[in-house]
């Protein structure tokens, strides 16, 4: 009986969204988030049960982008003032992400968010944290993307090898086609 109740506290800690198709692991010890949740476009927030700072917990949030992003990468000067660029990795693809220190109240924190170029709609992954916990917020945001699942409306460098062999291929038969009707016509004049 004991594997069947671990199995459900792992189900638990697992953080969905049919709607956007995106599912990833919640770290140990965060749980459901319902007020920051209430803000425009966000469709999931936890943060920690317990603290690890006194100056607060570490926050993570999933926002919707209303439409998919394309492969070309944000500049710096598209960041928000007082933000720079920074980069992830998922799934094989380098995303783009921003990274703000501020204060809240008074208190430096570390805002983090990755563009998870999702289909049918990308959203933010954001994680927060006051800023003496920024390597951990730094932790959290590599280990969610790792394990981050969804379908991404980017080909992949397989995918897109894969298409352009299909184009070389089709491009090779065409010219086999030309080449053979060539031949036939020299041979069909010199008969």
């Amino acid at each position: 009986m004991m594997p069947i109740v671990a199995g459900v506290a792992l189900l638990a800690q697992l953080a969905t969204n049919t709607e956007l198709g995106y599912k990833f692991p919640l770290p140990e010890g965060f749980v459901a988030f319902p007020a920051a949740a209430a803000q425009p476009d966000v469709v999931g927030c936890w943060t920690e049960s317990v603290p690890a700072s006194p100056s607060g917990a570490l926050i993570m949030c999933v926002q919707r982008m209303h439409g998919t992003i394309g492969r070309e990468a944000l500049r710096p000067e598209d960041v928000p003032p007082g933000s720079k660029l920074v980069h992830y990795k998922w799934k094989g693809f380098d995303i783009d992400g921003v990274r703000t220190d501020t204060a809240e109240s008074g208190n430096p924190v570390v805002i983090l968010a990755a563009q998870m170029p999702l289909k049918p709609e990308a959203v933010n992954l954001i994680v927060t944290g006051p800023q003496d916990q920024a390597a951990r917020v730094e932790a959290i945001m590599t280990a969610t993307l790792a394990a981050f699942e969804g379908e991404s409306n980017w080909l992949s460098a397989a995918e897109r090898s894969g298409r352009l062999g299909n184009i070389a291929g089709v491009g090779i038969a065409l010219a086999i086609l030309v080449f053979a009707v060539r031949m036939w016509r020299r041979r069909a004049q010199t008969a």
